[in-house]
């Protein structure tokens, strides 16, 4: 007659096809959980899953009291008794605190008597242990067995949820990344897509903390999009540059570490735990960073994790060099724009201005005194605009290749005109403007980048009709400010990210950022925001 009864082989059979029926790794281990106290008897039950260094990253248990969990605090680490459990069999201990191996419990652990302890292994790899604890008369070599083929087909049903987990992921990460593409072509300018990227990396990859930073001026790179509990103190940190992050853009190739690597970490991130870092690379290049940090004490990223989030970031890298070449098509149809402005002026407006003044100096020869008098004040203003249409035409046809900060601004100005809808007014007085950043040419592409942010703010959140640009330089500071008529800045600062890099663009220069309503307490506010910061002498 079999040791095993026959209805024990019944649960036992039950439990196994319970465990493959369940997709999620949480639904699994709990069946494990429950079902081992079934099968045995025990009291207790728990599931230990351990990184490569014996420290649990995930604890599951049954038969204990939540209120009792609570006061211990903390899971066990694979120490003590729990560190001789055999590699590939059962540890069974009539009495666990007599057993030479045992440090003691955590303060508020109720006793545990008898324990019985397996490996879970995956793909021969250890996911974890699996305990019982308190069963009366102690475990038997029936228990033994059970936990023994309990053991096997967890491995398997371990082994398919992480699968399918992987699977939904892919899936997941492939959804963003066709979402991001999505968003980039109907509006190339979008730069609410940054944070789209950012989100959908965060959510799917489970972390706690994200960054995406960005080449700046000056060749350094800063983390411009944050999300997370410490994203205002991440917001504007410029990378090390003998950092780790630093040697992943320069090097294309992706990382995943235990906490946060590297010999000099930057403060906000010292307490961080595992990390992974996956470059945005079109071609050649990295032209972003992907950095996300889980929990200390969380499941670390695998090598899959970093596999799966780089093929997701080459797609966002790839839809974020589409929105470029966009970028670039509108300024080069702008520069076609003023090429054929200037051949219109010259064919056209130049060449009738001349026939005229011709014409006028032939009639007033033949004119009495009076009207040749009228018609010689009106041939100077003829040749007046001429002059003006010839300094229009220089600009146009020359200027273009000098770019100096005025036609930067101007360009972004005429392009956000699109956007809005309307044509914003520009008040500047453009060589004192030239000559603030004749010293320092990173100025002049922060006030690009901040009129461009400006603009866009007030295009994406004001609902406004019309807006006001003023670029002044007064007692050695630059200050730009954009004012709208629409709803106020309730709906620019939902937008974290933007108004904060805006003011850390402000605080890097002494300077300061400013969002105010332009006539509180009416219906259309409006919204006032001025950015204002130090020139450098030279």
């Amino acid at each position: 007659m079999p040791d095993q009864p026959i209805p024990a082989i019944d649960a036992l059979t039950h439990a196994i096809v319970a465990l493959n029926a369940k997709h999620s790794l949480a639904a699994v281990l709990a069946e494990i959980v429950d079902a081992s106290l079934q099968l045995t008897g025990a009291q207790y039950s728990a599931i230990n899953r351990l990184d490569a260094n014996d420290r649990s990253i995930e604890f599951q248990y049954a038969g204990m009291d939540d209120s009792v969990w609570e006061r211990i605090g903390r899971a066990p680490d694979g120490v003590g008794v729990l560190h001789v459990i055999p590699r590939d069999d059962i540890l069974v201990v009539e009495e666990l605190s007599e057993h030479p191996a045992f440090l003691g419990l955590p303060e508020g652990h109720p006793p545990l008597g008898a324990f019985l302890g397996t490996r879970l292994r995956v793909r021969d790899k250890t996911f974890g242990y699996l305990y019982l604890a308190n069963k009366s008369g102690g475990f038997n070599e029936a228990d033994g067995r059970v936990v023994r083929a309990l053991a096997a087909a967890a491995s398997v049903a371990i082994d398919n949820a992480q699968m399918y987990h992987q699977t939904v992921e892919r899936q997941a990460w492939l959804e963003a990344s066709n979402a991001i593409v999505t968003a980039l072509l109907s509006d190339p300018e979008d730069e609410s897509v940054f944070t789209m990227i950012l989100n959908s990396a965060t959510g799917i990859a489970g972390a706690t903390h994200a960054a995406l930073a960005l080449p700046g001026v000056a060749d350094k790179w800063v983390m411009e999009f944050t999300s997370g509990p410490q994203a205002d103190h991440l917001l504007g940190l410029e990378l090390p540059d003998d950092g780790h992050a630093m040697m992943t853009v320069r090097s294309g190739v992706g990382l995943v570490a235990s906490i946060p690597p590297g010999t000099y970490v930057l403060k906000a991130i010292r307490d961080f735990g595992p990390a992974m870092y996956a470059p945005l690379r079109a071609g050649d290049r990295t032209v972003g960073l992907l950095m996300l940090w889980r929990e200390t004490g969380e499941r670390e990223f695998g090598e899959r994790d970093l596999a799966t989030a780089q093929r997701f970031a080459t797609n966002a890298a790839v839809a974020l060099g589409l929105a470029e070449i966009a970028h670039m098509k509108r300024v080069s149809k702008l520069n076609d724009e003023s090429q054929r402005l200037a051949d219109d002026l010259h064919d056209f407006v130049s060449q009738e201005l001349f026939a005229t003044s011709i014409q006028l100096e032939s009639i007033s020869q033949d004119a009495s005194p009076e009207v040749a008098r009228r018609l010689g004040a009106t041939l100077e203003h003829v040749r007046r605009a001429q002059f003006e249409v010839r300094g229009v035409m220089s600009t146009l046809a020359v200027g273009r290749s000098a770019e100096p900060l005025s036609t930067r601004l101007i360009r972004e100005i005429v392009l956000a005109g699109e956007t809005l809808g309307f044509s914003p007014v520009v008040e500047a007085p453009w060589d004192d403007v030239a000559d603030a950043v004749a010293a320092d040419q990173s100025l002049a592409d922060d006030a690009v980048a901040v009129t461009r942010e400006l603009l866009s703010n007030v295009a994406r959140h004001a609902r406004a009709s019309a807006a006001w640009v003023s670029v002044a330089c007064t007692d050695s500071r630059l200050s730009i400010t954009v004012r709208d008529n629409g709803i106020g800045p309730a709906g620019a600062t939902k937008r974290h990210s933007g108004t904060s890099n805006l003011a850390n663009r402000a605080l890097r220069r002494n300077g300061s950022f400013t969002l105010t309503e332009a006539s509180p307490g009416t219906e259309a506010p409006g919204s006032i925001a001025e950015w204002n910061v130090a020139i450098e002498v030279s």
